[in-house]
C-alpha cells in the first residue's frame, strides 16, 4: 500500500517545481512514485478537435485513451474522495498530492518569501516546511533549493 504525502503551499510557491525535481531522485532510490494534482477548477486532458475530445463533447460519461504502455481516463464523477484516487495508485510506494491542504494526510508546506504571501494557516499534520524564511516552531525546515535533501527527508521519514 502506498504512503501519501501532501505538498501544500500558496500559488506560485514552487510546489510543482519541487515535485518534478524530487520524483527522479526518489526513483533513483528505488521507489515508485505517483502524483495526484488537486485543482479547484475544471480541466481537460484533451485538445479540441481530437477524437477523444469529440467523444467527451458528445456527452460520454468516461473517455479513455490507451496505448501499449499507458492510458488516461477522464470520467465524470460526483465529488471524489482522495481515498478513491489513492486506490488507483495503491501499487506504488509513494503518492505525492499537490494540494489537498484540508486532507488528513501528512503535509510538507512550501513557502518562499519572494511570493509576498504568508504561510498557510490551520494546517493539520504538518511535518516539515520547505522555505527560505526563518522558522521558530520546531518543525524540520528544508532548503527549497536542495531537492536531494528534500528527497532524502521524505525517504527517511515516510519510506524507511
Amino acid at each position: 500500500m502506498a504512503v501519501t504525502l501532501s505538498i501544500v503551499g500558496t500559488s506560485g510557491s514552487g510546489k510543482t517545481t519541487l515535485i518534478t525535481r524530487i520524483i527522479p531522485l526518489l526513483q533513483q532510490k528505488g521507489f515508485r512514485v505517483g502524483v495526484i494534482k488537486h485543482t479547484a477548477h475544471g480541466f481537460s486532458m484533451d485538445h479540441e478537435g481530437k477524437d477523444s475530445w469529440k467523444h467527451q463533447q458528445a456527452g460520454a460519461d468516461a473517455v479513455m485513451v490507451a496505448s501499449e504502455t499507458a492510458y488516461a481516463l477522464v470520467k465524470k464523477v460526483t465529488p471524489v474522495r482522495l481515498e478513491e484516487l489513492e486506490g488507483q495508485m495503491a501499487d506504488l510506494d509513494l503518492i505525492i498530492t499537490e494540494g489537498y491542504k484540508g486532507s488528513a494526510r501528512p503535509k510538507i508546506e512550501v513557502h518562499r518569501r519572494e511570493t509576498g504571501k504568508a504561510p498557510l494557516k490551520g494546517l493539520t499534520r504538518l511535518v516539515a516546511r520547505i522555505t527560505d524564511a526563518p522558522q521558530a516552531d520546531g518543525l524540520p525546515t528544508l532548503d527549497p533549493d536542495d531537492a536531494q535533501g528534500v528527497a532524502d527527508f521524505i525517504a527517511e521519514t515516510f519510506l524507511a
